[in-house]
């Protein structure tokens, strides 16, 4: 394997629907290892990684990558190009991959009937079966549990070409990267650091700017007021050395003025104001230089809060919105899901947890009907959504009033999207048509919310906005998610799935 250096030599591009550059004269060099490239949702990292990899090209400057470059998008829909070849090659590399990263040798067959975090799986193995030069994974780790995340993070630590990591997950980035690339369109900035080291400089340099023009904003006042001060005593001085308000007999006051006039005393006080004028001038390019700077600086911190958004719930009128009796659902094949009596109060945050494949999602889509004989106020979030639902979600909302579209894209903003670039584009990144749901969802007093991996796709100060909001939600929750953190902190109620001891079967425990 041949490595060379990624280089993007002022590049400068936007999509055909926009007329906003996300990037402007883009240079940046990446080496050999995994490079994070982090950022706010449609800040432009997948454009980045499509760039380095030609999937698209720059309207001006030029990518200069290694021979073979591959491209593992967000998206599950789609079964990789050559796939058939590593599902059926029984090589060294194929097996050790295979029994690595738990996968079987009829994925290809049955894709549409494989998890999504089955279909990640074999997507990242067979990204690193093609030995490339140059590999860009945009979230390796949606839809997986901690344990399938572990053995990703693995595998990925034998690649040995020029790596580009697209995660909102700091523990798989520290993981694997030791280098770490901001980008918010149109800024972009690179750290030779890890990924949670380099968001703590952005934070000291944000916070830096800030400092720094607050201060260059006092000196600039302090110059004005200078500046006003000489100005109001040379307007003075000119008041006093004029002969137009001087009696004519005053033969004294005006040799006094004409001397002050030789002596060019006249002229002091005009000259020290005029003096400033070059300083004043100098510190207001300062300032707008700061200002900039700080603009930057800001767009690229992550730690900093977002707005934060308000989920407007309420309590349902029955107390229970859920008591069922024992069930059997199938799993696909002979594989079977065991539930026991399951209920729900109004008022209940239950968390559903468990490994990739048991049958979380399929337990969501059982009780979904359950819910709507009741005419329970509820909303679905699913896992994930295939492009042609994508399209026709965003294509709905372009057709609502502008003043409730107004009122989605004020939260999409507040989830820390750019307004400008969420509608310029024919269709928003995966973590932004997140967004675009929840905001929808904010339109109606819900006394339910099912979220299946309601994190997934969203960027770092999205998901605490979420989280927090989630905390302080009246209705009831079922949350599905592999975030055991983000569990913990709004559920009080447990429902795990497990498989039956020696069998490809599970059951659920309520606990």
């Amino acid at each position: 394997m041949s490595i060379q250096t990624l280089e993007f030599q002022y590049i400068t591009f936007h999509y055909p629907q926009q007329s906003v550059d996300l990037f402007c004269d883009l240079s940046l060099s990446v080496g050999p290892g995994w490079t994070a490239v982090i950022g706010a949702n449609g800040g432009g990292k997948s454009t980045l990684l499509k760039l380095a990899c030609n999937r698209l090209e720059p309207l001006a400057g030029s990518v200069l990558h290694p021979g073979l470059c591959l491209y593992v998008p967000q998206r599950t829909d789609e079964i990789p190009p050559s796939y058939d070849e590593f599902a059926y090659s029984y090589d060294a590399l194929s097996c050790k991959l295979h029994g690595q990263l738990g996968l079987h040798r009829d994925f290809l067959n049955r894709w549409d009937q494989l998890s999504h975090g089955e279909r990640k799986r074999a997507q990242i193995a067979w990204a690193l079966y093609e030995k490339s030069d140059l590999l860009c994974i945009d979230e390796p780790t949606n839809h997986l549990d901690r344990d399938a995340m572990h053995v990703i993070v693995k595998a990925l630590q034998n690649y040995r070409g020029i790596g580009l990591l697209v995660s909102h997950d700091r523990e798989v980035l520290d993981a694997l990267c030791t280098s770490t690339v901001h980008v918010q369109s149109p800024f972009v900035s690179k750290l030779s650091c890890p990924p949670s080291q380099a968001m703590e400089e952005m934070r000291k340099q944000r916070i830096a700017a800030e400092t720094a023009y607050v201060e260059q904003g006092k000196q600039l006042k302090r110059l004005m007021k200078e500046k006003q001060r000489r100005s109001a005593i040379a307007g003075v001085q000119d008041s006093r050395n004029t002969k137009r308000h001087i009696n004519p007999k005053d033969h004294d006051a005006k040799a006094r003025i004409d001397g002050f006039r030789v002596s060019g005393g006249d002229k002091v006080a005009g000259q020290l104001s005029r003096q400033l004028d070059s300083r004043v001038s100098s510190e207001l390019a300062t300032t707008q230089s700061l200002h900039k700077t700080l603009g930057e600086k800001r767009a690229l911190d992550l730690s900093k809060s977002s707005g934060g958004i308000t989920l407007q719930g309420v309590k349902h009128a029955a107390r229970v919105l859920l008591d069922t009796q024992q069930a059997v659902l199938s799993l696909g094949g002979d594989r079977k899901l065991f539930l026991p009596p399951l209920a729900l109060s109004h008022t209940d945050r239950v968390g559903i947890r468990g490994p990739n494949g048991i049958g979380k999602s399929t337990l969501v889509r059982h009780l979904l009907p359950l819910f709507a004989e009741k005419s329970i106020r509820s909303w679905y979030l699913e896992q994930e959504m295939d492009l042609e639902q994508s399209l026709a979600s965003y294509q709905a909302f372009e057709l609502l009033e502008p003043q409730v579209k107004g009122r989605i894209v004020s939260t999409v903003v507040r989830l820390g999207s750019n307004a400008q670039l969420f509608l310029l584009s024919a269709l928003p990144s995966p973590g932004e048509l997140r967004k675009l749901l929840i905001a929808q969802a904010l339109e109606s007093n819900l006394s339910l919310l099912v979220l299946d991996e309601p994190t997934n796709h969203l960027d770092l100060p999205s998901r605490l906005a979420l989280e927090t909001e989630l905390r302080s939600f009246a209705g009831a929750l079922l949350l599905v998610s592999h975030d055991q953190d983000f569990l913990e902190q709004v559920c009080t109620t447990w429902w795990d799935l497990s498989y039956r001891p020696g069998s490809q079967n599970s059951e659920l425990l309520v606990h």
